[in-house]
């Protein structure tokens, strides 16, 4: 299933591991092919890929810092997924993601609704074995204008009821989220049925004071993204998180350490192995 295919892409991302697959050729000057410290970029510049050496395991592919696709990686194997940005206007107003097995494990088209210029709703058109499921997504915000919750109620198997309630909630520390509890049960009667409930906790820790490079792409598609793999919430924070810990409702807790080296601008250029390479593109 869905969560299966995407776990070990997400322990990856939190050990280090990145995404990409590109269908372009490397706008110079890129910084990041050989060495982490140095830096020909001094100006505005875009996150364009994160290698591990041997592989480019994200990609995102921009033109004039419009970001176009998403392709994402797994570190141990050929599985991927690309996802495809649509805009209207200067907006995003759909995302489709779609992985290269067959039959696939992920073929979702989202699309996008804005109040007041804010991302506040969006739907998923799903289909998976021959199923054809929809969800619909609502986000909060706090008084203070961060991001507070996403709640999913799904529908399954061309359902008019709603079977399913996903619920994201976020906590943060000044611009940084560090505790992301994600809750599921079943619904019934259109309502939420709380003794089924479950919770798994993600605790994001350690921050340091650098500028996240996820930040240099928008942040609306890492906010649906994160609907699919909720251990990468830290991208929508400031700063660059230094340790994710992940409780399930069951078993042990999993602990991911995560650090850099950074360029003179501040940007992360490479974990402190110098395996994983963060590749910038000016702008």
């Amino acid at each position: 299933m869905t969560k299966k295919y995407f776990f070990s892409s997400l322990a990856a991302l939190a050990l280090g591991f990145t995404v990409s697959c590109d269908n372009t050729t490397d706008d110079p000057p890129n910084q990041n092919n050989n060495t982490s410290n140095t830096t020909t970029i001094t100006g505005p510049r875009i996150l364009s890929k994160i290698n591990n050496g041997s592989k480019d395991l994200e990609e995102y592919v921009t033109n004039a810092g419009v970001l176009s696709m998403v392709y994402v990686r797994d570190a141990g194997s050929t599985n991927a997924t690309a996802s495809t940005i649509t805009y209207t206007g200067s907006v995003i107003s759909q995302i489709k993601i779609q992985d290269n097995v067959s039959p696939h494990v992920t073929d979702n088209t989202y699309a996008l609704t804005y109040t007041g210029g804010k991302l506040s709703a969006f739907t998923m058109d799903q289909t998976i074995a021959g199923s054809a499921n929809h969800s619909d997504f609502t986000v909060y915000y706090d008084a203070g204008g961060s991001l507070y919750r996403i709640v999913e109620k799904k529908k399954v198997g061309g359902s008019s009821s709603y079977s399913f309630y996903n619920e994201m909630k976020f906590t943060y520390s000044t611009t940084n989220i560090v505790k992301l509890d994600y809750i599921r049960m079943m619904m019934s009667g259109g309502n939420p049925d709380t003794s089924t409930a479950s919770t798994t906790v993600y605790y994001f820790d350690n921050y340091d004071t650098k500028v996240n490079p996820y930040l240099t792409l928008p942040k609306e598609y890492f906010m649906v993204a994160s609907t699919l793999t909720q251990l990468n919430a830290y991208m929508l924070s400031s700063n660059n998180v230094g340790k994710i810990t992940m409780q399930s409702p069951s078993g042990a807790q999993m602990t991911f350490p995560k650090g850099y080296l950074y360029d003179s601008q501040n940007y992360p250029t490479s974990d402190l192995s110098q395996t994983i390479k963060y590749i910038y593109k000016p702008l």
